[in-house]
């Protein structure tokens, strides 16, 4: 684009001396170049945008529990899904035209010197205006576009959260005002990008005129050099071809600039999160042929990160023997789950330590710790695959018989049996084909599978029947394999689950009050844990 004034003329001439078979090859090839140029920015643009989703999606899975209680899932899925996109598009784009516009500029500006150098410097006196106003309005459109991000994050965590709960959105008929929430972000979103709007018109606006104020000046005073033979009048016609392309040049990389501080804006989030280092203790490397499953909790305390002012559980201290089935009680919000959270290394104790087999539980590499302790929660997470995908999740051995025992521990067994694709059945997103008690027996099945030395069931057998309950805690607890002694820990609010305990801990408000076996607690006058069976008895309800 540079020489394309100065051999306008040896173009016609070439056409004129029947060269035009060369000059359309000349072009054949300069339209192949910029086909292929095109091709190999849409992969740049697709690796970058790989890349970035992936980094950016490691750094998540590098973070604490505690990040996640913090950050809205929503926002953390518009920023892979969204951002990362408009980064990479407005990157690999624009660096290829700025490459381009700085070679152009270069070229330009040396063939205008060297026509002359007195109307080059008048044409130049607004450009160092013109790049102050890019500059200027390419900072505003970073901040706005650092907005419209945040919004766009807002409008996404809305509609994830409301589509993930639609039975219980459908069930209070709120459908509308669910709408109307989604719609005031977006509507939100839209005033902002007004004023970006008018940001750009602004900026194109001075640049248009910066550049017809730079023609007047070099038409005037070409004029007059031309009179004084300084310059002649074809060399003039060149220069102002030449200023014409130099203010487009300018006006591009005005743009280019201003879409560069937008995908700045619009990153600063990203980069954030990709910068951002774990607040837990890095896990240890100790990984021993054998864990026994002792466990010990020394004087803990822990605040959740969500709640830093609130004490979850405070100074809490006790033994758990290897082999043993022990089970924590007490009021909803008295920490059990916390004590859960905790043994699972959750979150780190803001004050006391956790030991398995005399060992502080961070020093335990971060896999092998998870293989040895398996946990159910109250809410079983299945994962939109197979059931048999789901029960061998994390595992490497996925030998059939060895996932058939697993289910017919649980009692599961049957009911896959009897679906039209047994074990091939998909689960649905987060297990939504499925009951809830079928659910916690494949989330059941999926631990045991394992062959954990600590078992942690969370209310992990809530939604069961007193049936298929009974048979679970025959099976996984109160009668254990004698040559695979495993610790388990039941969090559970039906108290008939855990009368048969080893060692029954009771806790209330975040404190350790009872501790013993069913029966050593049933003789403590006014004891808690008494009362609480006391209530359920009566079918009263706990809380």
């Amino acid at each position: 684009e540079v020489f394309v004034p100065l051999y306008t003329g040896r173009l016609l001439s070439s056409v004129a001396f029947k060269e035009a078979w060369l000059q359309f090859q000349y072009n054949l090839i300069i339209g192949f170049l910029g086909g292929f140029r095109m091709g190999v920015f849409s992969l740049c643009i697709a690796r970058l945008s790989i890349r970035l989703r992936t980094k950016l999606f490691q750094s998540y899975l590098k973070q604490e529990i505690g990040f996640f209680d913090t950050h809205e899932s929503g926002k953390l899925l518009s920023r892979l899904n969204h951002d990362t996109q408009v980064m990479s598009s407005i990157v690999a784009n624009n660096i290829g035209q700025c490459i381009g516009a700085l070679i152009r500029f270069i070229g330009t500006l040396f063939m205008m010197i060297k026509l002359s150098i007195h109307l080059t410097i008048a044409c130049l006196i607004g450009a160092p205006l013109i790049l102050i106003v890019a500059k200027i309005s390419g900072n505003a459109h970073g901040r706005i576009a650092a907005k419209v991000q945040d919004l766009s994050a807002e409008a996404f965590d809305i509609a994830e959260e409301t589509i993930q709960t639609i039975r219980t959105v459908r069930s209070f008929g709120n459908e509308d005002e669910e709408l109307k929430r989604f719609e005031n972000t977006l509507r939100q979103s839209y005033q902002v990008s007004w004023i970006q709007a008018l940001v750009t018109s602004a900026q194109k606006w001075f640049v248009d005129l910066a550049q017809l104020c730079m023609s007047i000046i070099m038409l005037s005073y070409g004029a007059k050099l031309v009179r004084d033979n300084y310059i002649t009048g074809p060399d003039l016609l060149a220069f102002i071809i030449y200023q014409l392309t130099l203010g487009g040049i300018l006006s591009d990389i005005s743009q280019i600039y201003t879409s560069l501080m937008t995908a700045a804006g619009a990153s600063q989030s990203v980069f954030d999160y990709l910068d951002r280092k774990p607040m837990q203790k890095p896990s240890g490397i100790i990984q021993p042929h054998e864990l026994q499953g002792d466990i010990e909790f020394d004087n803990v305390s822990l605040s959740y990160p969500a709640r830093p002012n609130e004490i979850a559980i405070q100074n809490m201290s006790f033994k758990i023997k290897s082999g043993q089935t022990c089970a924590f009680v007490g009021p909803s919000g008295s920490g059990k789950s916390t004590c859960v959270n905790l043994l699972e290394r959750f979150y780190d104790p803001t004050h006391g330590k956790i030991l398995i087999d005399g060992r502080e539980i961070h020093e335990y590499d971060h896999k092998y710790l998870h293989k040895k302790i398996a946990m159910v929660g109250q809410e079983p997470i299945l994962f939109n695959r197979t059931i048999q995908e789901n029960i061998t999740y994390a595992l490497n051995n996925n030998d059939e018989s060895i996932m058939i025992q697993a289910a017919e521990q649980v009692n599961a067994h049957g009911f896959i049996s009897e679906l039209i694709n047994g074990y091939n059945t998909k689960c649905g997103q987060r297990g939504g084909h499925l009951s809830g008690g079928q659910k916690q027996r494949i989330s059941i099945a999926r631990a045991i599978i394992r062959k954990p030395t600590i078992l942690v069931l969370d209310e992990a057998t809530s939604a069961l029947d007193p049936v298929n309950e009974r048979l679970i805690q025959d099976a996984l607890y109160y009668k254990k394999d004698s040559q695979q002694p495993r610790t388990v820990l039941i969090s559970a609010h039906r108290l008939s689950t855990i009368e048969r305990c080893d060692k029954i801990f009771v806790i209330h408000k975040g404190h350790l009050i009872e501790q013993g076996t069913h029966d050593e607690l049933m003789t403590i006058e006014n004891g808690i844990y008494r009362e609480l069976v006391r209530r359920q008895r009566m079918n009263i309800d706990d809380d």
